[in-house]
């Protein structure tokens, strides 16, 4: 990689710089009102998030109106109780704890570490379709002490929309070559490169299993396999 002028370093959450996976599963465990096995909470945490990818995606294509990561996540989670038979189980105020249960995902072994180290070298900050309360808790949660925080209802949009990743940079003041989304999804990173933003993929095998699977990935300006590695990775692109 030649030397660069990246001065921001802009962030994917869910599954980038947390495990919403496990964070999920052990969530439901705790505050459903019935016991389910292992696999039965793993279908239902990967569900769940299919409601939201599935509902970014409808929203982008101008198919659904606007709403925001929290709504989006209850209108699923109401749904899957429903179809199990457990919502009339729970009170309004029981649904609304197990929701928020997405405000306090647990981050990757090396994120916290490998945020402090970036962050001696770069602004950090994430760039996300959560909303912002859920961002702002969530960072509290896990201890991830951002510089900024770039949410989905800052823009009333959602990547990849492209629009997203230009006005972070507008907002930052910066050039697009100046700036790096560090992501662990092909599709965000092939959208920011698109409108001119350095790219940086990290490796998350255990997103959405326990089961590592080899993924042939393509070639971005830097690939890591954790956020220790890529500070490593920088601090080689610029000397």
């Amino acid at each position: 990689m030649k030397k660069n002028k990246i001065k921001v370093l802009i962030f994917d959450v869910f599954g980038t710089v947390v495990d919403w996976r496990s964070s999920i599963v052990n969530g439901l465990k705790e505050l459903l009102p019935i016991d389910m096995k292992d696999d039965e909470l793993e279908s239902f945490a990967i569900e769940w998030r299919k409601g939201y990818t599935e509902f970014i995606s409808d929203f982008n294509k101008g198919l659904n109106d606007w709403m925001n990561v929290d709504d989006i996540h209850l209108k699923k989670l109401t749904e899957i109780l429903e179809s199990k038979n457990i919502l009339n189980l729970l009170d309004k105020n029981q649904i609304s704890e197990i929701n928020l249960l997405w405000h306090k995902l647990n981050p990757w072994k090396d994120t916290v570490e490998g945020l402090k180290l970036l962050k001696t070298n770069y602004s950090i900050g994430t760039l996300s379709n959560g909303n912002f309360s859920l961002l702002l808790n969530m960072s509290k949660h896990s201890n991830l002490m951002w510089d900024f925080i770039f949410s989905g209802d800052i823009f009333l949009a959602y990547k990849p929309n492209k629009f997203v990743y230009k006005h972070a940079c507008k907002l930052l003041d910066l050039n697009p070559n100046e700036v790096a989304l560090v992501a662990a999804h092909e599709n965000d990173l092939i959208a920011a490169s698109k409108v001119g933003l350095k790219t940086a993929y990290v490796d998350r095998p255990l997103e959405y299993s326990n089961n590592i699977s080899n993924k042939d990935i393509k070639k971005f300006d830097i690939n890591a396999k954790n956020f220790i590695d890529l500070y490593e990775k920088l601090q080689l692109s610029t000397n």
